[in-house]
């Protein structure tokens, strides 16, 4: 059955892609600083925020990545939010 609509829809895609990674990465000082708010530096030790690296990258650090990156898995999910429908038939 066919139905006249008049609205607006807006469409969400999320699109997921599932990596692995067995290299190098580049993330800076600072970055690592801005996402868990570690010091620069802790007892004169200026590489103590090596520590948080990990914590920073789970966070959503922003960092680059070499190309040793292998793609596992990808996959595309899509939502409709709908505002002023009407529907007439």
């Amino acid at each position: 059955m066919r139905f006249q609509v008049t609205g607006r829809r807006t469409r969400v895609v999320t699109i997921v892609i599932e990596e692995e990674l067995d290299g190098e990465i580049e993330i800076t000082k600072a970055e690592v600083m801005r996402v868990t708010d570690c010091k620069a530096k802790e007892d004169g030790d200026s590489t103590a925020w090596y520590d948080s690296v990990g914590e920073a990258l789970m966070d959503g650090a922003q960092h680059k990545t070499n190309d040793d990156v292998i793609e596992l898995d990808r996959h595309e999910t899509t939502k409709f939010e709908w505002d002023f429908v009407e529907v007439t038939w």
